[in-house]
Parts: structure tokens; sequence; C-alpha cells
């Protein structure tokens, strides 16, 4: 199977109100999506771009820590499917999304411990749009819910919620501001905190740009993202920009670590 960077996605909806914007896009072959996990997504939860496998490998100097340095390397437990969606909704924002977005580290590296769930926004970033360059603040979630929105659009956990807490609180904004400056110390990504975080003081914490990432493995429906849209939107006014995202996924949620952990066919 060829790797792919592309999920080849098709609108099947999409809206703007005020501020707000909202876009559901359906994913039709599995073949294309098993490759996409495969080929963008897994290097993505696994990390690859840390170079940490080859640097501990490279210092293990005995036969006897070898052998340790490989069932350390082997001993990874298998992802769960929030972390899975979290991915890939990393993955699609910046391969198949029309926008261009950066993001400039990978919160994989900050897990302490194996199962470790980390505090304050899933994605934190920039959004290039010619010369502008926004703030990026983001929740993903991931849902095989039934009921159209998903539960997990709601209450004090759900997307909405906690995107009007980042648009906000002011406790939440230093959180993140200063999270994100010390990891875009160097180039090409001291220029884009630099712009982004001009305009975000300029407007008195006003210009950035919301994104609400929905994953789901059901068939499209508008309503999943529509009436949470526009309720944020009559909360949140310019200049502040909302996005509501969804991917419709033709695999099932509980094959997606099957994906991940299968060897490509040749």
């Amino acid at each position: 199977m060829t790797s792919t960077a592309s999920l080849a996605s098709t609108v099947n909806y999409s809206g703007k109100t005020g501020s707000a914007r909202w876009e559901g896009r359906l994913v039709e072959d599995a073949e294309v999506f098993t490759s996409f996990v495969r080929g963008v997504v897994r290097d993505r939860i696994s990390d690859t771009a840390s170079g940490f496998e080859t640097d501990i490998s490279g210092l293990a100097s005995t036969g006897m820590s070898s052998e340790f340095v490989e069932r350390l390397l082997a001993a990874v437990r298998e992802p769960e499917s929030w972390e899975i969606g979290e991915a890939l909704a990393e993955c699609a924002l910046q391969h198949d999304s029309g926008l261009e977005v950066h993001l400039p580290w990978n919160t994989v590296r900050d897990r302490r411990t194996p199962r470790a769930s980390l505090p304050g926004a899933d994605l934190v970033g920039f959004v290039k749009d010619g010369e502008t360059v926004l703030l990026l603040i983001g929740e993903v979630k991931t849902s095989s819910d039934a009921n159209t929105p998903p539960n997990v659009m709601y209450g004090g956990s759900g997307m909405t919620w906690q995107l009007q807490a980042s648009a906000t609180k002011l406790d939440i904004q230093h959180a993140l501001l200063r999270w994100l400056q010390s990891r875009c110390r160097l180039a090409p990504y001291r220029e884009l905190y630099e712009k982004a975080v001009h305009c975000f003081l300029s407007s008195e914490g006003r210009e950035l740009l919301l994104m609400g990432i929905l994953i789901r493995d059901t068939k499209p429906d508008e309503r999943d993202l529509k009436g949470r849209a526009r309720a944020m939107a009559e909360v949140i006014g310019d200049p502040t920009r909302i996005d509501l995202l969804a991917w419709y996924l033709p695999i099932v949620m509980t094959d997606w670590q099957d994906l991940l952990t299968a060897e490509e066919a040749a």
C-alpha cells in the first residue's frame, strides 16, 4: 500500500454565521484512510521525529545493554482511542483542511507517565493566511456516539465550554502562551510566534483562532456542529475566529488500533 499525506476528503456540509464557521469532511476511501494512519498518524503518535529510539540505541555499547535497550524500547503500551483521535486530528488539520497550520511541538513528548492526560488545550500553534499569523487554540473530541450532536460537545468537559474558556480566561491564556514561548525560541517558529502574539496582545486577547475538531466514525450530519457554532458566535464575536471542523471516517474507531499495529501490505 502506498503511503499518502492526504485523507482525500470531500466537504459534505459547511456554513458560516458571524465569527463562526463549520465544515464536515467525509473520507470515503478506507484504503486511503488506512494508508494515512500508517504513514502519517503512526509517526505522530510514536513521535519518530524526536529521534529518541536512534539516540537510545546509539548509547548502548555492550551486548547486554543492547538487549536491555530492545526490551526498554518495546515497552510501549497501545494508545487509547482518544490519543489516536488527537493524533488523527492534528494530522488531518495539517494535511487535509486547506489551512496552513503550524504546530511547533508534539505534546506526546510532554507526557511523563504512560497514561498522562495533559492539562490545557489539545492544540496550540499558529495558522498563517498570507502575511497574517494568528494564534491557534484548539480542542479535539473523538466520538462514536449515535447522538447528534454527540455528548462530547456539551458540558464542562465538552468542546464548546473548553473553547470559550480558552477565549475568555486570562489564566488559561497566560499558561498557553508561556508553554508556547518556550517551544518557539528558534526559526521558523519564533517569527510565527512574534507575529501571532503581537496580533493577540494588540487586540487585548481577541484576535486568535479557536479551532474545534470532531473526529467521527459515523455518517455526516451537520447538526454535529451547526448548533454549537451558532451558539459560540453569539458569545464570541470578531475579531476572534471560530472554526469547527469534523472528519467522518470510513473505519470504525474500535479498529483504529489494528491499523496502527498491523504491518502494511506488501
